[in-house]
C-alpha cells in the first residue's frame, strides 16, 4: 500500500475561526507545508458566497494561484466544492492549467449523488482531479455503498473517500467499509479516509487502515494539531511521524511543528476544540457535532443533560444539524411550567421595600470590599448572590438557574442552611430549609441568544415581585464597555426591555 497525507488545515480548521487565516498567513502555511512535504494540500472552500478576501474562502481557483509556494515542491494542491453550501458551480471553474490548484474535492449527501456526479464529470472535463466524497458514509447500508462505488467505477474519479463526518466510527465500522470498497472499486482510483476525533479514534483508525494489505494508494486527511470542528481531526504531526517511523521517512514533521507555534497556538488560545464529553455524546449516538456543540454553549447543562437531549433526536434528523429542532428540544427539557405565585409573594414579603443587590461570580476581591461594601452601608440592600454561594459577603439568598452551577455548589449550600434558595423550575432543588422556586418559562426572556442569561433571568423575576431598583455587581455583559458579539447584543437588547420595568445601576 501507498499512503498520502492530505493537510485540510485551511479549509476544515477554518469552521475554528471562521475561515479568518490573512493572506500572509495562508502563504506561509501551503509553503511550509510544501516544505514539509505534504502530498496534498487542500487551501480552502470554493463558493459562491460573499467573503472577505483575508481568509480561505475562495471565488475562483485565481484566487488561490498567487497564494502558492514559488519554491520547487512535489505536492498537489486542492480546494474543496461543498454541494448544497454556497458550492461553486462548475461552470465558474476555469480550465485547470497546471500551476494553480489541480485538484477539486467534492463533498456531497446521499440525495446529491446524481447531481454530484455529474458535477464531477464536468469538472473533468476541465482537467481537473477529483475527489468524491460522500458526507457520513457510516449511514450508507451495504448495498447502496456498492451502488455508490458502481458510479464512482463508471466516473473514475482520482480518488473515493471513506468519510466519517460523526466521528463515531470504530476500527471494524472502518475496516468493514474500506474491505467493501477495495474489493469493488477500479485499482486506479486511490481510497481517502476523513476521520474526526469525537471518539479520540481518528490516529487509531488512520493506523488501521495503513495496516491493510493493497495495491491501492491510501490518502489520510489530517490538520495540524486536529484543528477542525467540535472534536477536530487527525493531527498531521502524528500521522506524518508515524509514517516517517513505521513505514518510510518522507515527512519533515519540524515544518508542521513550526506552523503550529507560529499561527496555530495563537489561534488556540481564542478557539477550542477537541475532544470533550459532550462531542463524545453526540458521536456515540451517531449525531451531528453541532448538535453537542450548540448545548455546550448553553453553558447551562451537566454532561448528563446533553445526553438526555441528544437522546431526544429523531434517528432521522442526527446527521444534519437542524438549529431549530435543538432549540425547541432545549427549551422543551428545561421547561417545567409551574404555579409560581405563592413563590412570588414570598421573595417580594422577603425583600420588602428594599432595593436589590445582585452580586456575580465574576466580582473580584477589590470589588466586594470597595464599592460594593460601601452601598450595603448606605442602603443595606436585600443581597442576592447568582450562581455562587460566597463568604466575603453576607447573603440574604442564592439564584440558580443552571443545573451545572446548582450540582457545583451543593456541599456550599447545604454548609449554608439559614440561606434562602431560589431556583428555577427546570431544577431540583437540594434539599435546603428555605427554597423559593419560580417559574423557568416565565423567567426567560425573548432573545434567544440570552433567554435563559441567569442574571437576566432572576432580574425578571424581581421585576414580576414588585421591585423597582436593583444594584448589579460583577455584570460584565450588562455594560455597552463590553466588546459587542452577538451574544452581548442579544443582552442588551433583553436588557433595555426589564428597564422599562425596573431600575437597574451597573457598579463599575
Amino acid at each position: 500500500m501507498s499512503i498520502q497525507v492530505l493537510d485540510c488545515t485551511l479549509r476544515d480548521g477554518g469552521y475554528v475561526n471562521d475561515w479568518r487565516f490573512s493572506k500572509k498567513t495562508t502563504t506561509a502555511i501551503l509553503e511550509k507545508l510544501a516544505c514539509a512535504d505534504i502530498d496534498i494540500i487542500e487551501c480552502g472552500f470554493l463558493t459562491d458566497s460573499p467573503h472577505n478576501s483575508e481568509c480561505t474562502l475562495f471565488s475562483s481557483p485565481a484566487e488561490i494561484h498567487s497564494l502558492l509556494p514559488k519554491l520547487p515542491h512535489r505536492a498537489m494542491f486542492v480546494a474543496m466544492i461543498a454541494m448544497g453550501e454556497h458550492a461553486l458551480s462548475p461552470d465558474e471553474l476555469p480550465l485547470c492549467d497546471r500551476s494553480g490548484i489541480t485538484g477539486i474535492r467534492l463533498t456531497f449527501h446521499k440525495d446529491e449523488i446524481d447531481r454530484a456526479v455529474e458535477w464531477a464529470a464536468r469538472i473533468q472535463q476541465k482537467g481537473y482531479r477529483v475527489f468524491m466524497q460522500p458526507v457520513g458514509t457510516v449511514f450508507y447500508s451495504d448495498l447502496e455503498l456498492l451502488s455508490l462505488v458502481e458510479r464512482m467505477n463508471e466516473l473514475s474519479p482520482y480518488a473515493f473517500y471513506i468519510v466519517d463526518t460523526l466521528g463515531s466510527m470504530y476500527r471494524n465500522d472502518v475496516s468493514h467499509r474500506f474491505y467493501l470498497i477495495d474489493k469493488n472499486l477500479n485499482e486506479a482510483i486511490h481510497i481517502g479516509f476523513h476521520g474526526h476525533n469525537n471518539l479520540q479514534l481518528a490516529f487509531s483508525n488512520a493506523q488501521i487502515l495503513g495496516k491493510i494489505q493493497t495495491k491501492r494508494t491510501l490518502i489520510l486527511d489530517a490538520s495540524v494539531y486536529g484543528m477542525g470542528r467540535g472534536a477536530g481531526n487527525l493531527p498531521t504531526e502524528l500521522i506524518t511521524q508515524y509514517i516517517n517511523e513505521n513505514i518510510a521517512t518522507r515527512y519533515d514533521v519540524t515544518k508542521v511543528m513550526d506552523i503550529y507555534d507560529e499561527y496555530i497556538a495563537d489561534i488556540r488560545k481564542q478557539h477550542e476544540w477537541g475532544y470533550s464529553m459532550a462531542y463524545h455524546i453526540a458521536a456515540s449516538h451517531v449525531c451531528h457535532p453541532n448538535y453537542a456543540s450548540y448545548l455546550l454553549g448553553k453553558q447551562t447543562l451537566t454532561v448528563k443533560d446533553i445526553d438526555a437531549i441528544i437522546r431526544r433526536i429523531p434517528a432521522s434528523d442526527r446527521m444534519l444539524f437542524d438549529r431549530a429542532l435543538i432549540e425547541r428540544l432545549y427549551v422543551s427539557f428545561q421547561n417545567n411550567t409551574i404555579d409560581d405565585r405563592d413563590a412570588v409573594k414570598t421573595l417580594s414579603h422577603l425583600i420588602g421595600s428594599r432595593p436589590v443587590l445582585l452580586l456575580s461570580p465574576r466580582l473580584s476581591d477589590t470589588d466586594a470590599g470597595g464599592e460594593v461594601q460601601t452601598l450595603i452601608e448606605q442602603v443595606s440592600p436585600f443581597i442576592v448572590s447568582v450562581h455562587f454561594v460566597t463568604g466575603k459577603i453576607k447573603t440574604d439568598a442564592c439564584f440558580f438557574s443552571n443545573h451545572k452551577r446548582l450540582d457545583q455548589m451543593n456541599a456550599d449550600l447545604i454548609a449554608s442552611p439559614d440561606t434562602t434558595l431560589i431556583v428555577t423550575s427546570n431544577l431540583t432543588p437540594p434539599t435546603q430549609p428555605h427554597t423559593i422556586v419560580a417559574d423557568y418559562v416565565q423567567c426567560r426572556n425573548e432573545e434567544p441568544l440570552a433567554a435563559d442569561n441567569a442574571g437576566l433571568m432572576l432580574l425578571t423575576l424581581l421585576s414580576r415581585c414588585g421591585v423597582r431598583e436593583v444594584f448589579c455587581a460583577g455584570f460584565d455583559d450588562f455594560s455597552v464597555r463590553t466588546a459587542p458579539n452577538a451574544h452581548t447584543a442579544a443582552i442588551q437588547t433583553a436588557l433595555k426591555k426589564i428597564k422599562q420595568h425596573l431600575t437597574v445601576h451597573l457598579l463599575s
